[in-house]
């Protein structure tokens, strides 16, 4: 009886609604740097709606919007502007959308380019490598991955210099560069990626904290590296530093 006598007066008057959700993935900035550089955008509560979800390894910008039933297309038009003035606003922080990975991201452009990828991993022990081959297709760009974990094998297979291992210590930019540099020269790969750094909860050492990893990128005409300061448990640091790694290939070739 509710069926048939009370369900359709509502929609007779009102009409089914439509609801439509559109998911924004941000890499690069926290919480509140996203909800900072939204500004009024954040703050709105009318139609459409944003909302804001963090995750260890990005943020993620919902934008959702109401109507009436039969008017998708209004809808869809609501949330095209409000991600329009979203992008403006964070620009390149933005990867992907909906349920793009960084890595499908990441290898959709190492495609686009023509280029190849090699892997030299210490702390993250093959996480990046299981990321990037987690993608349907990745042999066409993924070349190989070493995971030397210990100081003698990143001298042993990497090439690293003995001296430098011993001037600077395993984690540092200099020994980082060093990696990204060996696994591209032994793969000849287009790219070679490195890094190494401190997982914990161990391991830390005076002026080396728990949390602090080196990222390094080499190609043909550069090899730079980036600091970070990674907090969380011994997996979240690991998470956190491989979405860092994958995100340094992917400004590369953006730049590209």
């Amino acid at each position: 009886m509710v069926e048939d006598k009370v369900f359709p007066h509502p929609k007779k008057k009102f009409g089914t609604a439509v609801t439509r959700t559109r998911l924004l993935n941000v890499v690069g900035l926290n919480e509140s740097a996203v909800d900072e550089k939204l500004g009024d955008i954040s703050k709105r509560e009318d139609n459409p709606g944003i909302g804001l979800i963090a995750h260890p390894t990005g943020v993620q910008i919902r934008i959702t919007a109401r109507g009436p039933g039969g008017d998708e297309d209004s809808v869809k038009g609501l949330i095209s502007q409000t991600e329009n003035r979203v992008r403006e606003r964070l620009g390149d922080y933005i990867f992907g959308v909906d349920e793009e990975t960084l890595e499908k991201v990441v290898g959709v452009l190492l495609s686009l380019r023509r280029k190849s990828i090699a892997v030299a991993e210490s702390c993250t022990g093959g996480l990046i490598s299981h990321r990037l081959t987690n993608v349907a297709g990745s042999s066409d760009y993924f070349s190989e991955s070493v995971v030397a974990y210990s100081n003698e094998a990143k001298v042993r297979i990497l090439q690293v210099p003995q001296e430098t291992m011993k001037k600077f210590g395993a984690v540092s930019s200099q020994v980082a560069q060093a990696m990204a540099k060996g696994i591209r020269k032994i793969s000849g790969a287009t790219l070679g990626l490195a890094v190494t750094g401190i997982a914990g909860p161990g391991g830390a050492t005076e002026g080396k904290p728990v949390g602090l990893v080196y990222i390094a990128l080499a190609s043909d005409d550069s090899n730079s590296a980036e600091e970070h300061h990674f907090s969380g448990s011994r997996e979240t640091v690991k998470l956190k530093a491989s979405q860092a790694a994958l995100n340094l290939v992917r400004k590369h070739l953006l730049k590209e």
